[in-house]
Formats: structure tokens, C-alpha cells, sequence
């Protein structure tokens, strides 16, 4: 893993354990300082890829480390 994407999964790490949430790429840009949305996104997808980071498709703030389990918990109508 390189240094921008420890820094990212860092980021995403710190992000859930705060919020319980995934975080957007903007606030991932932000908190690591980089200027570009394209290349943090690009560094999420690999992270993906690489198998420490999950993310359901098409989904906002879906990223979330590997070892954090989510249920589908139905709610009584």
C-alpha cells in the first residue's frame, strides 16, 4: 500500500469511527489536503480493489474499512 492510499484509508478509518458513516470524496479531500477529486476517488476505487476497503455501487458515503460488518436491519411498518 502506497502512502496516499494509507493516508486515504486512514482518513476513512477515522471518518466511521467518529461518525459511523462513510465519508464523501470531498471530505476524504479534505482531510488528507489533496486538490484533486479524481485522484481521491481513483485511490478509494483501488482500495477497494485491494480488499482493505468495501463499498456498495452506485451508493453515496458507501466506503467503509473491510473489517466493519453491516446488517440490512428491516424496520417494523
Amino acid at each position: 500500500m502506497t502512502q496516499n492510499q494509507m493516508s486515504i484509508y486512514i482518513a476513512i478509518d477515522e471518518f466511521w469511527k467518529k461518525y459511523g458513516f462513510g465519508p464523501t470524496v470531498e471530505n476524504i479531500q479534505y482531510m488528507t489536503g489533496d486538490k484533486s477529486r479524481s485522484n481521491v476517488h481513483r485511490i478509494m476505487r483501488r482500495l477497494v480493489e485491494l480488499g482493505v476497503c468495501k463499498q456498495t455501487p452506485r451508493r453515496a458515503r458507501s466506503i467503509r474499512p473491510s473489517y466493519i460488518k453491516l446488517y440490512k436491519v428491516d424496520m417494523p411498518e
